[in-house]
């Protein structure tokens, strides 16, 4: 998307996810290592795998976590993992034993995303550029 595209997408939202509501900054798009606080990503409302267009009018602004956890989502199934993250909010909030399970799956979950990345930026470095050499 051209930079004057991106800047409607932006204002349609007028600089605020449209799942959370949150504000994102303009020039904050995409993904960082750290604090994402403010970064945003195009949403395509309808996915372009599911036949969406790549037009500003099937694009909204969406904070980079929302968008990242919405990913292929739509509809029914959004709302069911609202629903079940409420429910485990819930639980983990009464320290229950569900709730220290959920938890500790939690933290799991988010120690295996960070080793994740850092595996495919170290597999993405080992690329050869052109020249045939280690990027």
């Amino acid at each position: 998307m051209t930079e004057k595209q991106l800047r409607q997408v932006w204002d349609r939202t007028s600089g605020h996810c449209h799942f959370c509501g949150d504000p994102v900054e303009f020039e904050k798009r995409g993904w960082k290592d750290g604090d994402l606080t403010g970064y945003w990503e195009v949403d395509h409302v309808i996915q372009k795998g599911k036949g969406g267009s790549k037009s500003v009018e099937n694009c909204l602004a969406a904070c980079t976590r929302c968008n990242r956890l919405r990913w292929h989502r739509q509809g029914e199934a959004v709302r069911e993992l609202l629903f079940l993250g409420l429910i485990a909010r819930d639980e983990i909030a009464k320290s229950t034993t569900t709730g220290k399970m959920l938890a500790q799956l939690r933290e799991k979950r988010l120690a295996q995303n960070t080793l994740r990345r850092k595996s495919m930026r170290t597999t993405l470095l080992d690329m050869p550029n052109d020249e045939g050499e280690a990027v």
